[in-house]
């Protein structure tokens, strides 16, 4: 459940539906969508692309009111991520000069696609919040040894979301590794509404007027 935060546990009691989106960074990386019931049971899980893909699937996703969503933090594809890209910047220059933007997106580490439409989901009165994925698998401790995203990674989450976590209904194929953020970020709404999972969390920030929820360690 939720401690120590102006959102209260019992807001949540009631939910019936938890569904979880692992925002790509942009329309050429897939989006995943995973819907669950409090008994671990998948209603929905798909795969979306463009930002109209997950404007229609919210306007089509019926009981949205009786739910909680979290959406993952995407990584933004300008930041600077690499080190050589790091020293290659004049950056004296750059803070100089009046003709550059200081605000620029390449150097922020989250992108604000769909921020938006998810405010304005919010407005609306949906329970809508925002996680990082990677740091959610680091507080459930499903950061392996692997490479992130690699197909042994990816094999190891699935694993561990169906023996572990209980979702027995997960195919034996291997599921797109966005679905599978997408299932993490439903399963984190449980945690919000459910005192049994032996996790607590937490509002870590706010980003774009939206809360970011985490794990306490």
């Amino acid at each position: 459940m939720i401690k120590d935060s102006e959102l209260k546990n019992i807001k949540f009691e009631n939910k019936l539906y938890f569904a979880g989106i692992s925002l790509g960074s942009s329309s050429t990386n897939e989006t995943g969508v995973a819907i669950i019931d409090r008994n671990l049971n998948i209603i929905t899980l798909d795969k979306l692309f463009s930002m109209e893909d997950v404007r229609f699937f919210f306007k089509r996703m019926v009981g949205k009111q009786n739910a909680i969503i979290n959406v993952a933090l995407p990584e933004n594809p300008q930041m600077l991520n690499a080190k050589w890209k790091l020293t290659s910047r004049e950056y004296q220059l750059i803070q100089s000069s009046e003709l550059i933007n200081h605000d620029s997106d390449w150097i922020q580490r989250y992108s604000h696609r769909g921020c938006d439409l998810f405010k304005e989901l919010k407005e609306h009165g949906v329970d809508i919040f925002r996680y990082d994925i990677h740091e959610l698998k680091s507080s459930l401790g499903l950061a392996g040894i692997y490479k992130d995203r690699s197909p042994v990674d990816c094999k190891a989450l699935q694993s561990a979301l169906k023996y572990r976590f209980g979702f027995k209904e997960l195919p034996s194929n291997m599921l797109p590794v966005s679905q599978l953020e997408a299932i993490l970020g439903a399963y984190l709404g449980i945690i919000m509404a459910d005192t049994k999972t032996g996790y607590d969390c937490k509002v870590k920030t706010i980003y774009q007027d939206i809360e970011v929820i985490g794990l306490y360690l």
